[in-house]
């Protein structure tokens, strides 16, 4: 693997991560009685940013490096399985995260009245919130198992 794949790598795994965190704010945040909505909008744009960002860096490892080098690896080691079953559902679940995170970036900024007025409102968009968290942690504990599979 070049230097330039590795820091993409690292560049994907770092964004992601980054992503989950702003998002597990985000519900937390939300999840209070009273709660202003100044640091949940900018932390869903921070996630949102984030999750394009890895979205990019991810898209581009796998094209140039793990299709050609590690699937093969995956896929003719003791668990080939891994990649079936766990690689194939990260990428999907990884496709929709961007999405839902815009949808709760718009709620927030397009809403904001709305969601501080309206409890349930204010409740979905915490629940949104908290399924891109925890659809993040998932396929970021998969990332882990992923490269286990492949040592």
């Amino acid at each position: 693997m070049t230097s330039v794949l590795a820091y993409n790598l690292i560049a994907h795994i770092l964004l992601g991560l980054i992503g989950v965190i702003a998002f597990y704010a985000v519900w937390m945040i939300l999840l209070k009685e009273k709660s202003a909505l100044k640091w949940p909008k900018i932390l869903a744009f921070v996630g949102t940013l984030s999750f394009f960002g890895s979205w990019i860096t991810g898209g581009y490892y796998y094209v140039k490096f793990y299709g050609k080098a590690v699937k093969p690896v995956i896929l003719s080691g003791k668990y080939p399985w891994a990649h079936t079953i766990i690689t194939e559902s990260k990428e999907h679940i990884f496709l929709l995260l961007p999405f839902l995170s815009i949808a709760v970036f718009l709620a927030l900024w397009l809403l904001e009245d709305k969601i501080q007025s309206n409890n349930e409102l204010k409740k979905w968009t915490a629940y949104l919130s908290g399924l891109i968290f925890v659809l993040g942690a998932i396929i970021a504990f998969a990332g882990v198992a992923i490269s286990s599979a492949v040592k």
